[in-house]
């Protein structure tokens, strides 16, 4: 026991050492870790009851969904995430309250009704989408209780990226996440207990519940701290406004990786291959998962770092932030990499056929691990543009290899199409880095 402890000195010593920024950061990751384990956790075991409740064809029609609204609920926030997150962080440092509010409100007013439009026009779409897109005709009544939640996600997203920007990490992840996956388990729990006759169509109405009781409570999180208020006087925030459009694009762009790939192979393979790749998709997200952390509680501070002229700081949180995730990560690595025919096999006995395309999803994400913060990075320091043009760029890249080799070798080739998009991203993000800030990110 002595020796372990004597071995761990140096690490003992390092963390004394640090700075109090370093031990702020360290104390939010730690906050951020737990309840990101709890919001990835939460959603893994959606998936597993969703599979296993639904069955395999079904729940590919509920993943099918749901990716459909989370997809169209994030592009409503037209480019407001990454906004609120970069100046509403800078204004919090300074205790500009009022403009906080002022941002806050934009954001909402333009928001909501984008949303509201979106959802309609999924709606009158529905039929459409389910029977000549998808060629799933039984995807129809599900797909338009989702369009009608579509308001819901935009506004509990808008909600958790405003509390993320203020450092508000609990509120924030709940409000984003683990919110909604709580809920959702709940009620799949209560079908089984009550014997209730589960359907595609039934689950996506409760989660249309479930999503509006998020946004209120998301709301209630902002509005429960002093000097909050909607606040429409005074002129919008032009470098808000300004940026919003390319954070727009990223997001369109970036979409078309994590979200848009289930509905892209949904046009080519049947509801059950769809639901392997889903699932096995979500699963290989477990790789990165410390790369979110160190994103959400990272970012505000690259814009109050950037924003205040301290590049020496900025360079120093964005090299520790990368190593810091890539030695917490080394275990999930292990772990995904030895046992993937076990961990599929968790979302029933035929999921084990999705161990390979899960190994070859992971080979992306594990670079997009190594690489560090690379795109809040670009996002946060005023390089929005460079991070647009290389998104689009590599979002295109993804989108035909993920149409040719879907058609080619199924799920399998939609598996190597991701990780290539992803990996492609990767490396012209470190570039630019390299050449707007100066620094490698690692």
């Amino acid at each position: 026991m002595t020796d372990k402890l004597r071995a761990l000195a140096p690490l003992f010593r390092r963390l004394k050492n640090s700075t109090s920024e370093q031990k702020a950061f360290l104390l939010h990751s730690a906050l951020a870790t737990l309840f990101k384990v709890l919001s990835a956790g939460m959603a893994f075991f959606l998936n597993i009851f969703a599979a296993r409740t639904l069955g395999s064809e079904a729940a590919g029609l509920f993943f099918l969904g749901l990716s459909l609204a989370t997809l169209f609920g994030t592009l409503s926030l037209a480019g407001m995430d990454n906004g609120l997150v970069r100046f509403m962080g800078k204004l919090d440092e300074k205790k500009q309250y009022n403009e906080i509010n002022r941002i806050f409100t934009q954001a909402y007013l333009l928001v909501l009704p984008v949303s509201v439009l979106v959802g309609v026009g999924l709606y009158f779409l529905s039929p459409f989408l389910a029977h000549s897109l998808f060629e799933k005709p039984e995807l129809a009544p599900s797909l338009s209780y989702f369009s009608f939640s579509i308001p819901f996600i935009s506004v509990f997203l808008l909600n958790g990226y405003a509390l993320q920007a203020r450092r508000e990490i609990i509120a924030s992840l709940c409000s984003m996440q683990l919110g909604v996956s709580f809920f959702m388990i709940i009620c799949l729990l209560m079908f089984k207990y009550l014997q209730i006759d589960v359907t595609p169509e039934r689950v996506a109405q409760f989660f249309l519940g479930v999503s509006m009781i998020v946004a209120i409570l998301g709301l209630q999180c902002w509005f429960h701290a002093p000097n909050r208020k909607f606040d429409t006087s005074g002129k919008k925030n032009a470098a808000l406004w300004k940026a919003a459009p390319h954070f727009w694009v990223i997001c369109v762009a970036g979409q078309a990786i994590p979200w848009g790939c289930v509905v892209i192979v949904g046009f080519f393979v049947s509801s059950e291959n769809v639901a392997f790749f889903s699932s096995a998709l979500r699963t290989s997200l477990l790789i990165s998962f410390m790369l979110t952390v160190v994103n959400f509680v990272a970012a505000p501070r690259f814009s109050t770092y950037w924003q205040a002229g301290q590049l020496d700081k900025l360079q120093q949180l964005a090299q520790y932030s990368t190593r810091f995730m890539f030695l917490i990560s080394i275990p999930i690595l292990l772990t995904v990499f030895l046992f993937p025919s076990q961990i599929m096999s968790l979302f029933g006995e035929d999921f084990s056929k999705a161990a390979t395309p899960l190994l070859l999803l992971c080979i992306g994400q594990t670079v997009n691990l190594f690489t560090g913060p690379v795109g809040f990075l670009l996002c946060m320091c005023g390089h929005e543009r460079e991070m647009r043009n290389l998104t689009v760029f590599s979002g295109f890249i993804t989108i035909i290899l993920l149409v040719t080799f879907t058609l080619l070798w199924g799920i399998m080739g939609s598996a190597i199409a991701m990780s290539l998009g992803i990996i492609t991203q990767n490396l012209l993000a470190i570039y630019q880095v390299k050449n707007k800030l100066g620094f490698w990110p690692f």
